[in-house]
């Protein structure tokens, strides 16, 4: 049936059928053209099912992480600090420092002494052990061996990562100071054949067909900056060398104590690191000196006896805190204050990265033909196996006693479980509380075995509620195994909205959820009057499906959760932290979508138009309003005050008739009470941490904020008597 109009001087003015039946007839008597015409109703628009959220992400800031901190001291004991150190400065620094860290019960130590020997104490916090280490009576060595020194802390670095628990042991930070004098000794050449002694002898030593001046290894063997065999006699020894001393050395003449081989075995600490994945690793270098007057003073010709060398000395302790990752210093023990090994110990400022991003509506699910289907109540099952199952579509937990969900008790059915009987199991949920925020409470997640304050107990990217969800095992990285052996990952299933237990890769390819991040680095972020530095990110996600939940509060609600796992870069293997934001989107059928277009906008250009869009009404509204008191003294309760008093009781707005009080409760819920937008002025905000997120509060409803700015619109033309402005088209971000 065709709607009719009323034209020219016929308008129909009456009301009730019998009146309008007669003048029908009697219009359809007449002979003329100014009756009523009929008129086409108007095109209905179509929507796709689909749904585009982009914004910007920032980090939490760097900040100091807690964490096991093990501190290995190496010093150089060998008889030349006698003169550059005689008052034993360096043991009291190191003293020092043990005393202003121990207190922190995350920090213990390790010392290695060393000389042409090694004397070391593991990793403990017992004073007494580190200080027999440490004390100056224990005797100086006649040699530098840097070599044997690392090679040490490597063995003893080793062992106590093996010893200490995984999960502990990606969050230790090591840290190595160094601290010598002066050059390696003995430094050694390749070869039997490279000293005084052996190219004056007349025999072959290294059984090259050469001897003595027409070997090329005796060539300028008096300049002892290339061969420097001739000072260490241990150089060109064909006996064994015990490993009581120069720890490393090995083989008959072998090269020792080589820059080359230095720095080798500097590289290996960070190799180690990687083979057990500790959380961090750093080599930190001193190099001690003193005025040659004052160690000639306490040693007359010590620099004959010592062949003090201050150059290359620096320039390999450099060169092995480069490798190391750490800090070289070069100290004057003359003038240098006493906290000269005053490294930064325990803090440990890690940038946050995001390592993954994911949308998931929880108001639609991938049903088994692949169709998105609704889920109204948001429990992980869909309205139609709810149907079939005999439970409510539109409550999450249809039995009401036991405290399980539907969908763990339909999950855990074998195990005694039942959804539709309260009495099963016999023991209800005595812990509702779900402190991670993963869907899961007290009770569900210790009968799986998951983490009560871990969202993602297995580490693979995908948070417990949603592996109950999806079949996966939230107990087991299963991240990256294929169950349903289409070619894609479980996480990758997840993350496009595919199904990890049907072979789908036409869907994936074809259909998946799809992200784009940009990395905007560090950038300052201010909220909540603070101005932080913070790693951001631009993000889009598209292609979100969505579903018509029927059953649903309010109807056609579709939740769609952004959840950002985010880690400390330089802790490996620490637990991801879990932020979400929330965008509540309403489809329900081809003709009804909100936003129609399609786009939630976030960004913080659009985000500082919609702030600035609404200010602007409620500024005209303030200005115009005919009982104003003022700008500055205008309030919510000013606005309600004029609202009642020219706003009937029902309120059409887009064809849509609202309650007055509902619009007052509505402007109450987005405007503050100086009607500033109830929305955080940085967009990144959105995000929130996962254990405190709260949908009635963290939601962000552009539908809302949309009928907030038709009501805006309404007041201004109805209400004051200023011009009202042109209406902005609708939607917002």
């Amino acid at each position: 049936m065709q709607r009719v109009r009323a034209t020219g001087s016929d308008s129909v003015r009456a009301s009730g059928p019998w009146v309008a039946l007669a003048l029908l007839a009697i219009a359809g008597s007449r002979c003329t053209d100014a009756g009523f015409q009929p008129i086409a109703p108007p095109d209905l628009v179509s929507y796709d099912a689909l749904l585009r959220v982009q914004g910007r992400f920032c980090t939490e800031p760097p900040e100091d992480v807690v964490f096991p901190v093990k501190v290995l001291f190496l010093i150089d004991q060998s008889g030349s600090l006698q003169c550059t150190d005689g008052d034993n400065r360096r043991f009291q620094a190191i003293d020092d420092i043990i005393s202003q860290l121990r207190p922190n019960p995350y920090v213990s130590f390790a010392v290695i002494g060393f000389s042409s020997w090694s004397r070391e104490v593991a990793f403990t916090r017992d004073r007494a052990a580190i200080d027999a280490v440490i004390d100056p009576a224990g005797g100086l060595g006649p040699a530098t061996d840097y070599q044997g020194a690392l090679a040490t802390a490597l063995r003893l670095l080793e062992h106590d990562m093996v010893a200490t628990d995984p999960g502990e042991r990606a969050r230790t930070k090591y840290v190595a100071v160094f601290v010598s004098d002066g050059v390696a000794e003995p430094r050694c050449l390749a070869g039997c054949e490279d000293d005084n002694t052996a190219c004056a002898d007349g025999r072959d030593n290294d059984g090259d067909g050469l001897s003595d001046a027409a070997d090329p290894d005796c060539q300028d063997i008096d300049d002892f900056s290339i061969k420097p065999d001739s000072l260490y006699g241990v150089c060109n020894t064909t006996q064994e060398v015990p490993d009581t001393v120069y720890v490393d050395y090995s083989g008959i003449c072998p090269a020792y104590n080589q820059p080359d081989q230095i720095l080798f075995r500097v590289a290996e600490l960070g190799r180690l690191a990687d083979t057990y994945g500790v959380g961090a690793i750093a080599l930190h270098t001193v190099l001690l000196f003193a005025p040659q007057e004052l160690v000639e003073a306490r040693c007359p010709g010590a620099s004959a006896s010592f062949g003090y060398n201050g150059g290359p000395a620096r320039a390999l302790l450099q060169a092995m805190a480069d490798q190391g990752g750490g800090t070289f210093r070069d100290v004057n023990l003359a003038t240098a204050s006493a906290s000269f090994f005053d490294f930064d110990f325990t803090a440990l400022k890690s940038q946050q990265w995001l390592t993954q991003l994911g949308a998931v509506n929880t108001n639609a699910r991938r049903a088994t033909d692949g169709t998105i289907a609704p889920d109204s109540d948001g429990d992980g099952l869909t309205d139609a196996a709810e149907a079939a199952l005999g439970t409510d579509p539109a409550t999450a937990a249809s039995d009401g006693a036991d405290g399980y969900s539907d969908l763990f008790e339909v999950r855990l059915a074998q195990a005694g479980f039942d959804p539709r009987d309260p009495a099963l199991p016999a023991a209800p949920c005595d812990d509702l509380a779900d402190l991670d925020g993963d869907g899961l409470s007290g009770c569900e997640e210790a009968f799986l075995g998951t983490g009560v304050r871990a969202p993602d107990s297995d580490g693979d990217g995908m948070l417990d509620g949603l592996e109950l969800a999806l079949g996966t095992d939230p107990t087991v990285a299963d991240g990256q195994r294929d169950l349903d052996f289409d070619q894609v990952s479980n996480h990758d299933e997840l993350l496009g909205a595919t199904d990890p237990l049907t072979p789908d890769a036409d869907l994936y390819r074809d259909q998946r959820v799809r992200y784009t991040t940009t990395d905007l680095g560090a950038l300052e972020v201010t909220r909540d009057g603070r101005t932080e530095t913070r790693h951001c990110y631009d993000f889009a996600v598209s292609r979100i499906p969505l579903a018509a939940p029927l059953s649903a509060t309010p109807r056609g609600l579709n939740r769609v959760l952004i959840q950002s796992l985010e880690r400390p870069v330089l802790l490996a293997g620490v637990q991801a932290r879990v932020h979400v934001a929330c965008v509540d989107a309403n489809y329900q059928g081809p003709t009804r979508k909100d936003p129609e277009d399609g786009v939630v906008d976030w960004t913080p250009a659009a985000w500082t138009a919609l702030h600035q869009d609404v200010g602007d009404r409620t500024g005209d509204i303030m200005r115009c309003d005919p009982d104003s008191p003022g700008v500055d003294d205008y309030r919510r309760s000013h606005l309600n005050t004029l609202i009642d008093a020219c706003l009937p009781v029902r309120v059409e707005i887009e064809r849509t008739l609202y309650k007055r009080d509902d619009l007052k409760t509505l402007a109450a819920e987005l405007l503050d009470s100086r009607l500033r937008l109830r929305l955080p002025d940085d967009p990144s905000a959105l995000f929130v941490p996962i254990e405190t997120f709260d949908p009635a509060v963290d939601c962000y409803r552009p539908g809302a904020v949309r009928l907030l700015r038709r009501l805006l619109d309404r007041v201004l033309t109805e209400c004051t008597p200023c011009e009202a402005p042109a209406p902005a088209d609708g939607g917002g971000p």
